[in-house]
């Protein structure tokens, strides 16, 4: 049986009385909720956190690939090494392509590499 968000979020939230002047405020208990999604079955991706800090954080990298798995990638400790970030980039991005992902630059210091599957929209949300 499926709930709607409003019951299902109401799970989560804790009600607190700031003073007597039936003013209420609700915090999430993120705990609970990230006990419940430790309990879901079967992950298809991770996203994942890494730095590129020399060659041979490479290899790791391609595995994650390979594994189906979404990079946010932080080049800015390697950014002085020109050569080092050319050769990376152009490693990441044939196993991207082998996979059938994508891979974009975001802001000057971090790159998403998305798996097969996964396309990335160039276009910003909201703001100018």
């Amino acid at each position: 049986m499926r709930m709607g968000l409003k019951e299902g979020l109401g799970r989560f939230l804790v009600r607190k009385e700031e003073d007597e002047d039936d003013y209420l405020d609700f915090d999430l208990d993120i705990e609970e909720y990230e006990e419940e999604l430790e309990d879901r079955q079967e992950v298809k991706m991770y996203v994942k956190t890494a730095e590129l800090t020399g060659l041979y954080d490479i290899p790791e990298l391609k595995r994650e690939i390979y594994a189906g798995n979404l990079l946010i990638l932080d080049i800015s400790l390697a950014k002085h090494d020109k050569v080092l970030i050319e050769k990376a980039i152009k490693d990441l991005k044939l196993a991207t392509l082998d996979v059938g992902g994508d891979i974009a630059g975001i802001g000057e210091d971090q790159v998403i590499v998305a798996p097969g599957g996964v396309k990335i929209d160039r276009e910003k949300v909201g703001g100018k």
